[in-house]
């Protein structure tokens, strides 16, 4: 059975749902959307640059960096953005 429907909650990637950083409330924000978006290649963030040239060897800290950053995007209200940049540790 595949059948779609408009009212089922978002299936968040276990990451953002199981994150020590994020806030129940930051992860009601991300869950906002009517769905996931797209990896955005023309998405440009010097920060989530530099977290992805410091971090890039340790998978766990570059997580961590990113929720972090994450969490400053969407303390701005910065929805789309947050989940760019969470995107990028997928």
């Amino acid at each position: 059975m595949n059948e779609t429907n408009s009212s089922s909650p978002l299936l968040l990637p276990t990451s953002i749902q199981e994150s020590t950083i994020l806030t129940p409330q930051d992860v009601a924000l991300l869950a906002s959307v009517q769905e996931i978006p797209a990896i955005d290649p023309a998405y440009e963030d010097d920060v989530l640059k530099n977290i992805i040239q410091y971090y890039s060897i340790s998978p766990d800290e570059m997580e961590k960096e990113l929720h972090i950053h994450a969490k400053s995007l969407l303390a701005q209200q910065k929805v789309q953005e947050a989940w760019q940049v969470l995107l990028a540790g997928v």
